[in-house]
């Protein structure tokens, strides 16, 4: 593990990720058709790693041989390969590394991460391979696998610059991490890209709505927390693909097994982490949390990855009068932007602030929330466990 870990140490920074071209030689037609057939493919804007756990968990519960591949860690790396079966991958570096050197390649942290589940997966004979995509779809490393099975959980306003600066053309990418998709699962999406979905895309044969899942009357999309809806999509997902018969669903049972979409790991004073890291992502947040506690005062300490539209951000934040705003200073997590850079943004709009570090979120006694970066959710918790 040591090796494997040094190994994996030294390509962090690296954002290459550009040899899908070549992943494929990593497999053997056999292996590529196995991973075809048995991966379920998760892409989205938001809600990928809550899926993926909720399908991971329901295949578990039916003795079912399941890996898991997600992104970012908090910790450590070996977050992102779980499985249910005992695995060892130690030896899949050196595999790996010559891949490298036959291909004369350099593979970044994402692909070979990629490369040592896939390997893992197939080595060990296993029933599912849950696979989140990384940013994209259509040009994602994770696309290789080319899966019967995808579930799309929501389109929303990330990584525009890359992925096309319109929800269609932000569907349009994210629906084509396969060519030949058997079953395709569709999470809580707007009508208009709903219908787009039903009358085009006809390298999907066979399309599961949530909304015809739980859309009725007395189980409304609307007025579940987004955790609940990643829940219902996994198991829309899980008894499609295992042939369950869709039995009548509790509401109470589901709003008693998932609370929300943040980490709670403190009742008194409140304290909550969060790793949503773009405007859909912050907004559901802040319901979910009104929607489930009191509108008192509440303290947000905030940090941001380089890239992200902080401007919308701090503006929806703002329009809410109860929450006190506290960026995390710089050179506190990996890529950080640093809260300097919008600073005069902020006196420009009279917006009240503070700039703290990262303790001053656990030394506060009021109901507070450390939420932006999933990089700055690792740091906190790598300091609290060290």
């Amino acid at each position: 593990m040591k090796e494997l870990e040094e190994y994996l140490n030294s390509k962090i920074g690296l954002t290459i990720n550009k040899n899908l071209d070549v992943l494929h030689r990593f497999f053997t037609e056999p292996e590529l058709d196995i991973l075809k057939n048995k991966t379920i493919s998760i892409v989205g804007t938001n809600g990928k790693t809550s899926t993926a756990n909720y399908v991971y968990q329901l295949l578990s519960n039916e003795i079912a041989k399941v890996l898991m591949f997600t992104s970012p860690h908090l910790v450590n790396f070996s977050e992102r390969i779980q499985s249910n079966s005992e695995i060892n991958f130690d030896h899949l570096r050196g595999i790996v590394k010559d891949f490298e050197s036959e291909n004369n390649i350099t593979l970044g942290y994402f692909e070979t991460l990629f490369l040592i589940a896939c390997k893992t997966f197939l080595d060990n004979k296993m029933n599912y391979f849950i696979c989140e995509a990384g940013i994209g779809g259509m040009l994602d490393t994770t696309s290789v696998v080319q899966s019967k099975n995808v579930i799309l959980t929501n389109i929303g306003r990330d990584h525009q610059e890359l992925l096309g600066d319109t929800d269609l053309k932000v569907l349009e990418q994210k629906i084509f991490v396969s060519d030949n998709i058997d079953n395709l699962f569709v999470g809580d999406l707007s009508d208009e890209l709903v219908k787009v979905i039903e009358n085009n895309y006809n390298h999907c044969k066979s399309k599961f709505f949530l909304k015809d899942f739980v859309d009725n009357e007395s189980k409304n999309i609307k007025n579940l927390t987004a955790n609940q809806v990643n829940y219902l999509l996994a198991l829309n997902t899980v008894n499609s693909i295992l042939n369950f018969k869709n039995e009548e669903i509790s509401i109470d049972f589901i709003h008693n097994l998932v609370e929300g979409r943040f980490e709670i790991i403190n009742q008194n004073p409140l304290k909550i982490l969060d790793g949503a890291h773009n405007l859909d992502g912050f907004i559901k947040t802040l319901e979910d949390y009104e929607n489930l506690y009191s509108s008192e005062v509440t303290y947000l300490y905030l940090g941001f990855k380089n890239g992200k539209n902080i401007e919308s951000i701090i503006n929806h934040i703002n329009s809410k009068r109860q929450y006190k705003l506290n960026f995390i200073e710089e050179d506190s997590f990996f890529d950080q932007q640093n809260p300097n850079n919008f600073v005069d943004y902020l006196k420009d709009k009279n917006i009240d602030y503070k700039i703290v570090n990262i303790d001053a979120f656990s030394l506060n006694k009021n109901p507070s929330i450390l939420l932006g970066s999933l990089y700055l959710i690792g740091e906190y918790k790598k300091r609290i466990t060290t």
